[in-house]
């Protein structure tokens, strides 16, 4: 067991390390963290702060995906409140005042716990962020520096500026700009007895430190919530290739795979043993198997289909899940035909569009166009472009032509420019 902790602005990884050294710290999460082996059943995550605008940002099934996992996901303070209050009833555990807020309805918006900081160095704010003066702000309620009326009418205001804007300095002047010349005087002299006396994010993130200790060494000391109200499986093909991106422990196995499918010639009779054998959700848990769910989607006349190898590509046109590569067993069906040429090749193929796009500033994989794909790989298997391409696609695994010509673009450049020869000459060598 182990608690993992993602935490950036809202709170100085100096702080947490203190009072939990044994904690392994992470930088703000980001897309695809949450697949890392690292992060194993029973241990505890802490999400706190994220980045966004020019990274991709956490998403939900990604949280989804580690609870199911049988990892405990604790949220608070910023990106971790937000998710925390969306996915609550649903298995994850939100901390502090920032997550009820949100829960709440008091915020909506993910500009109120959003930050600018520099890209290196000190990760501290630039800005303040709004439901720390949200925190300021019912305190100087409570100290009758402010009436209700008075601190709604502010509140507004410090919502309309763009978050980025919101310094100290720019709070005082719009306080001023608001009439409420009482309040920048107080909140200056607050701030300057305490510099984090409305630190609310930073108070959240503490909290769910603590709750993170007491739930690593004491396993039930907190009830987890439990999902309820969900009828639908939230495992979508953007979460399977997310998986099959982030989850697996060599990056290039999708590639591995796309190459098993373009250039072995064996590889439909690969792709239907695996529709057989595959834990796909849409096949497991019948007690008939591959068969009977070919049956019930297809109709009785698809009894046919199953026992006639010509008539099977009718049945794979239509039926195309999308493998999970972070499944030993999955893997190792699609890919036990695969050589250590095979390997080496898809290695040399990648550095080698690598090296062209560093080469070429400006280009990009999507310049090679999906007609162009199309006849190439039309070529490579002895198919006529239209109909017998989309067949032949179905049955190599792919769904549509325009996903084959995506698998296939980061290997054309490969192929292409001098491996063109060998692919040709009888497709990959195999064991």
């Amino acid at each position: 067991m182990a608690v993992h902790v993602f935490v950036g602005p809202s709170c100085p990884s100096s702080l947490m390390l203190k009072d939990y050294p044994e904690f392994l710290l992470h930088e703000p999460v980001k897309h695809g963290d949450l697949f890392s082996a690292a992060l194993t059943a029973e241990d505890v995550i802490v999400i706190v702060d994220g980045v966004y605008h020019h990274r991709l940002a956490l998403r939900h099934k990604e949280i989804l995906d580690a609870l199911a996992r049988g990892v405990t996901v604790l949220g608070a303070a910023s990106i971790g409140a937000l998710r925390a209050a969306e996915l609550d009833t649903l298995g994850m555990i939100g901390v502090g005042n920032v997550y009820r807020w949100y829960r709440d309805g008091v915020f909506e918006g993910d500009d109120a716990v959003s930050v600018a900081h520099r890209e290196t160095g000190s990760l501290a704010s630039i800005n303040v962020p709004l439901v720390n003066l949200y925190a300021a702000i019912l305190a100087a309620c409570d100290s009758g520096v402010l009436r209700q009326e008075a601190a709604r009418s502010l509140m507004a205001c410090l919502e309309r500026e763009y978050y980025p804007l919101r310094t100290p300095e720019r709070v005082l002047a719009i306080a001023e700009e608001c009439g409420e010349s009482a309040f920048g005087p107080w909140y200056r002299e607050q701030t300057g007895a305490n510099p984090g006396v409305f630190d609310q994010k930073q108070a959240d993130a503490l909290e769910a430190f603590a709750l993170a200790e007491k739930l690593n060494v004491l396993p039930c000391a907190v009830v987890r919530p439990q999902a309820r109200g969900v009828e639908r499986d939230w495992r979508t093909e953007y979460q399977r290739r997310w998986r099959n991106r982030f989850a697996t422990a060599d990056p290039a196995l999708h590639h591995r795979l796309a190459y098993q499918q373009i250039f072995d010639p064996g590889f439909p009779d690969v792709w239907w043993d695996f529709l057989h054998s595959s834990s796909d959700p849409a096949c497991s848990g019948a007690s008939d198997g591959f068969r009977g769910h070919v049956l019930r989607q297809l109709g009785p006349t698809a009894a046919q289909w199953l026992d006639e190898p010509e008539l099977r590509v009718r049945i794979t046109a239509v039926m195309c899940p999308l493998p999970d590569l972070a499944d030993l067993h999955e893997s190792g069906l699609l890919l036990r035909r695969e050589s250590i040429q095979d390997r080496v090749r898809v290695t040399d193929w990648l550095g080698q569009t690598r090296h062209h796009l560093d080469n070429h500033p400006g280009r990009s994989l999507l310049q090679i166009r999906e007609n162009l794909c199309a006849r190439l790989l039309a070529q490579i298997w002895g198919v006529g472009i239209g109909r017998e391409l989309a067949a032949e696609c179905g049955r190599r695994g792919f769904p549509s032509v325009r996903q084959a010509a995506i698998a296939f673009r980061p290997l054309a450049i490969g192929y292409l420019s001098g491996a063109r020869a060998s692919a040709m000459s009888g497709g990959p060598d195999h064991a």
